[in-house]
């Protein structure tokens, strides 16, 4: 179930690897504790207009990961932790370079309104 929404703005070289990100990203995902692979779920969205506050990169790579509640703080950080780290090897060049802005959030769904 979990999923990961990837979004670059389209100035970014590394659009052209965006197969390759998610891949990276789903492969990371699922190495970790309580995860399979088979429910894992990857996407991206192409951001052609946006603005970022003076002194910020041009670029921008967000992405959210999206699980199921009920893992503990310590496993969500470690989770966190390892696809923020993921995340900026993927985007080494343009980060180097300073231009792009690189987050990430891990949200947890209610099992209670999440249907699949």
């Amino acid at each position: 179930m979990p999923h990961i929404h990837l979004e670059t703005t389209s100035d970014l070289p590394e659009n052209a690897d965006v197969p390759d990100i998610l891949e990276a990203l789903v492969t990371r995902l699922s190495s970790l504790e309580s995860v399979s692979s088979s429910s894992v779920k990857a996407y991206h969205s192409l951001r052609s207009v946006w603005k970022v506050g003076e002194g910020h990169a041009d670029g921008i790579a967000h992405c959210t990961v999206m699980i199921l509640a009920g893992r503990s703080e310590e496993l969500r950080v470690q989770m966190a932790d390892a696809m923020f780290e993921t995340l900026k090897l993927q985007f080494a060049g343009s980060l180097e370079a300073n231009e792009v802005g690189v987050t990430l959030e891990l949200r947890e769904m209610a099992r209670e309104t999440y249907r699949k």
